[in-house]
């Protein structure tokens, strides 16, 4: 397991007042952390907090300031701080909240950072929430972050891509809605904005392309889970199927000279890579996952997680650490184990959320972290190892 969690610390973060949890057995960090505890108690909240160690606003997407708790005393922000390790490097790493500023601070080894794509290199996580099993029933945005974050993971660099993209959408708006639009001004940044756009949409069609082969594959090993089926939709990476990447920035940037009247009345930029989808097919029924059952949609997430998990694993030799908030509840006692099983058999670490134990029974080596909520909804963690089975013959 070459990348792990080994402590978290979270301070006044959600209903957390102070929680440490060592993620550790016999010197080497717990590969399968199961956490339970009633709804409501905090454990998502815990899946989110390690998440905050990531590029982006977690797993909810929230403002740093909602992220505060309630109770926090005036002046007082929360914080994460993570310890990871990666092969033999350890690395310390923290987010926070700045009240008096109104900002979020990053800081790696001690160091202020300015942003969290600075997280990239250090530690990456996946996640499945509930909240996530609209994804394919519901509009694109949910589905262009998801593939975001797959694609990040893979290649650090695009989180910083994304940014700067949305920074340049957002100057080249604001001039547009000035009185006079400065032409002169806007050309430069269009031709950025298209530089930027081209390779948002070739990262992307790359990773779907090695997704597709890795799904492909999970779906000869296994059977519990459909193989998907993966394909980014876009006019800029439909352009890219058949022309020279200079000869789409040209004409991304083309475009942009041409929408500026619509987009300056209607306020938002029509056209681009924002407006990506992604398309996920249950493969062996040839079914848009949007037409699949709730259960097969369930299934293809999962099995894109998995694929994308095996996907680094082969080829950048390491597993992002997953976090699964309650992906097991809907599945029958033989499933839940192969599903365990495989997770295992991947090699990385894997926090899972429960309400109940039980669940997670049969996983010889995985630590427990019992959460219950105490007075003013204050969670309280306990952990403890399952016991080793005996397995002399």
């Amino acid at each position: 397991m070459s990348l792990a969690l080994t402590r978290l610390t979270l301070s006044l973060f959600r209903n957390h007042e102070a929680t440490r949890l060592d993620v550790m057995a016999a010197g080497v960090a717990a590969p399968f952390v199961a956490i339970t505890g009633a709804n409501g108690a905090g454990k998502t909240n815990i899946l989110e907090a390690i998440s905050m160690l990531t590029p982006g606003r977690g797993l909810r997407g929230a403002d740093s300031r909602d992220l505060q708790r309630k109770t926090a005393p005036a002046g007082e922000g929360w914080a994460v701080a993570g310890e990871i390790t990666r092969g033999a490097l350890l690395t310390k790493l923290g987010s926070g909240y700045d009240p008096a500023g109104d900002r979020r601070r990053i800081r790696i080894d001690g160091r202020e950072e300015k942003a969290s794509t600075a997280f990239a290199p250090h530690f990456s996580a996946l996640w499945l929430t509930p909240q996530m099993d609209g994804l394919f029933i519901e509009g694109p945005g949910g589905r262009r972050r998801f593939l975001d974050r797959l694609v990040a993971t893979y290649a650090p660099d695009h989180a910083t891509r994304l940014n700067r993209f949305e920074r340049l959408q957002r100057e080249r708006m604001a001039q547009l809605q000035t009185a006079r639009p400065d032409a002169r001004w806007l050309q430069p940044v269009e031709r950025q904005l298209a530089g930027e756009a081209v390779a948002i949409a070739a990262a992307r069609m790359l990773v779907a392309e090695r997704l597709q082969h890795h799904a492909a594959a999970l779906g000869d090993l296994q059977k519990l889970f459909p193989a998907p089926s993966v394909m980014v939709r876009g006019e800029t990476e439909a352009a890219l199927l058949t022309r020279p990447a200079v000869e789409v920035e040209d004409s991304y940037a083309a475009m942009l000279q041409e929408t500026r009247a619509l987009d300056a009345a209607s306020g938002r930029t029509a056209r681009g890579v924002h407006r990506s989808d992604l398309e996920v097919i249950h493969a062996a029924k040839k079914m848009p996952a949007h037409d699949a059952s709730t259960g097969e949609q369930k299934a293809l997430l999962l099995a894109l997680t998995l694929a994308h998990a095996r996907m680094m694993q082969a080829e950048k030799g390491f597993v992002p650490v997953l976090l699964l908030d309650e992906v097991a509840a809907h599945l029958d006692d033989d499933r839940r184990l192969q599903l365990f099983g495989f997770l295992r058999a991947l090699g990385g670490q894997v926090f899972v959320t429960g309400t109940e134990a039980r669940i997670f029974a049969g996983i010889d080596d995985a630590l427990h972290i019992q959460v219950t909520a105490g007075p003013g909804g204050t969670a309280r963690t306990q952990s403890s190892f399952a016991q080793q089975r005996d397995t002399r013959a």
